[in-house]
């Protein structure tokens, strides 16, 4: 059979509209002998095989229904997936699963069970039940092991839960060969690698266990490292270094300081702890600063700035000009377009003008030097602008700089 040639999926029960006066629910045994009704047991009783004239029956068209509607309902059920939970009623009913038979948990969802044993009414997860979990042989939590090669491709090879594995013939010691190893499917020497516990100091001994974790680059070429028992790291570049390792080398201090160590341009002044920093020949010195200098000095800028930006803004009043200091203000703004129209088009000044008649408004275009301005009729509320009749450009913004009584 091919894939192609499979059944399409019922997506309607049979029966599925019709009233329930017309579907029978099927017993499993046949109420009333004799009656015609359909049972499990039975199917279609003799009753209805036999002429109405000699004391037949005809079958009821509502068990017919009955039935299609329950085996499309169970075939829909299988078709989307399901796979029937596990019961000891329908154990107890078959006499007990056979080998082999696959069952869900009847209590937690995602959980399957694999009957080992025919005739099974044992129930799955109970002690020395004839069931095995559908993922026996996967790791799937902490504590599960497993051996072995996981795939055929040797993408993933070896296995947990090991322990050490016989004699080597190198030095009659102990090894660790259960390891896992990963990367490369081609398992080439190339782009893989191995995680294993291993002898790091490879003489036998219970103390020089660690883990070893092996590379290999596209050459083949392999790169090792440790992770030994007592905290020591071993990388292909050297042997890592820890902070307790460097402060022998980070405490000398300088002569330029009194009573400080002969040693490196870093040291620390005896009289105030304080770290400096020598240099130019050890006839300079500085202080390095602490952190508490740092976050006290970017402080105290910040406060500096908000101090500047609060005077200029009680300085500057709200709105769109500047106050100047003969009494007067400064109003500047921009026209969005302008163009010619007959006797001009108004423009009134942001923020309420002026107290009084402007003295001076300026008007510029930096869009097009060709387009001329004029303004007139000027008033403490606003003004007139308009541009010649015969000018080739037209419908450019204009910028505004007015001053006028405050």
């Amino acid at each position: 059979m091919k894939y192609s040639e499979l059944p399409p999926v019922i997506t309607s029960l049979f029966a599925a509209s019709a009233p329930s006066s017309a579907v029978t629910d099927i017993p499993d045994v046949q109420a009333a002998g004799g009656d015609g009704r359909v049972s499990w047991e039975l199917g279609y009783p003799p009753e209805t095989m036999i002429a109405r004239s000699a004391g037949g029956v005809p079958p009821y068209g509502q068990d017919a229904n009955g039935i299609g509607k329950k085996l499309s309902q169970y075939i829909q059920a299988l078709q989307a997936g399901n796979i029937p939970k596990w019961t000891q009623d329908f154990a107890n009913a078959i006499g007990g699963y056979p080998s082999g038979a696959l069952a869900a948990d009847p209590s937690t969802v995602g959980v399957f069970w694999v009957s080992t044993a025919d005739d099974n009414t044992t129930q799955p997860g109970a002690n020395g039940a004839s069931w095995q979990s559908l993922f026996t042989g996967y790791v799937k939590k902490t504590g599960d092991t497993s051996t072995g090669t996981q795939y055929s491709t040797q993408f993933f090879s070896g296995g947990f839960g090991g322990g050490w594995n016989g004699a080597r013939t190198n030095t009659g010691d102990y090894g660790w060969t259960n390891g896992l190893a990963f990367g490369n499917p081609a398992n080439d020497g190339k782009y893989r690698g191995t995680w294993t516990v291993t002898d790091v100091l490879n003489e036998g001994s219970s103390n020089s266990s660690g883990l070893n974790l092996t590379g290999y680059d596209a050459a083949g070429t392999t790169y090792q490292w440790y992770f030994a028992w007592n905290g020591k790291v071993t990388t292909p570049g050297g042997v890592l270094a820890f902070e307790s390792d460097l402060s022998g080398y980070v405490a000398n201090t300088n002569p330029g300081i009194s009573g400080a160590l002969t040693g490196t341009s870093l040291c620390v002044n005896p009289s105030d702890g304080r770290s400096y920093l020598a240099y130019s020949g050890n006839t300079k010195i500085g202080s390095l600063a602490w952190y508490a200098d740092v976050v006290s000095e970017a402080t105290a800028r910040t406060n500096a700035d908000n101090n500047l930006q609060s005077q200029i803004s009680s300085k500057q009043p709200a709105g769109a000009y500047i106050e100047c200091p003969n009494g007067n203000k400064l109003i500047a703004f921009q026209i969005p377009s302008v163009k010619f129209v007959e006797g001009g088009t108004y423009v009134a000044f942001p923020n309420g003008g002026f107290s009084g008649m402007p003295v001076s408004i300026v008007s510029t275009t930096s869009a097009d030097n060709d387009m001329d301005t004029m303004t007139f009729n000027w008033s403490k509320e606003g003004f007139y602008i308009n541009i010649p009749n015969k000018t080739n450009s037209q419908n450019n913004p204009v910028s505004i700089m007015a001053v006028g009584p405050a």
